[in-house]
């Protein structure tokens, strides 16, 4: 195509694009371009990498194809033992190759980890309490204790007569003792 046959050279002899009435009556202004301007509508669309591969790869044909069959009477096929000479491999094979034997040891390793949790048991408390829990839990357990003894006071003075849930309290001071001998 002949792009410079809408391009016009001013007296200075620059390039541009003559204006030009659009259809709402309005003009467009004069537009001045470098040399080798190519309008906007001529200029190619992108094209990416792999659009340009696959076009190549439809003009070579089907990939792994090297013609017709030999006088041997049928196709040539390639089995698993002649896929394992390395030699005979290409580097996306030898890939592909590693890849599976690696899948095979994982699901390996898979089973035989999970048989090793289903042996695990699992206690309602935890095996190492940090110090700071530990703290907590010893400070929790002084005031339960310090409690209990305010209202073995008061039974014993006779100022509270005790009812089944604060009989229940006091029973359990030895466990609490138990809890906090524990922690120590």
């Amino acid at each position: 195509m002949n792009f410079d046959a809408n391009l016009q050279r001013d007296a200075q002899g620059r390039m541009f694009i003559p204006a030009t009435q659009r259809a709402d009556g309005s003009w467009r202004p004069v537009k001045y371009v470098k040399e080798g301007y190519v309008p906007q509508d001529e200029v190619d669309s992108y094209r990416s990498k792999g659009k340009i591969f696959s076009e190549g790869v439809k003009s070579v044909g089907v990939p792994g194809y090297n013609g017709p069959a030999k006088q041997g009477g049928g196709e040539e096929r390639v089995t698993n033992a002649d896929l394992s000479s390395k030699s005979k491999m290409s580097k996306n094979q030898k890939k592909r190759q590693k890849k599976k034997e690696k899948k095979n040891t994982d699901e390996f390793e898979i089973e035989e980890i999970t048989d090793k949790v289903s042996d695990i048991k699992v206690s309602s408390e935890p095996a190492y309490q940090q110090p700071a829990d530990v703290d907590k839990k010893k400070k929790n357990l002084l005031k339960k204790l310090r409690a209990i003894d305010d209202l073995q006071a008061k039974v014993e003075d006779g100022s509270v007569v005790p009812d089944k849930e604060q009989l229940e309290k006091l029973g359990r001071r030895g466990e609490i003792e138990a809890q906090l001998a524990a922690l120590s």
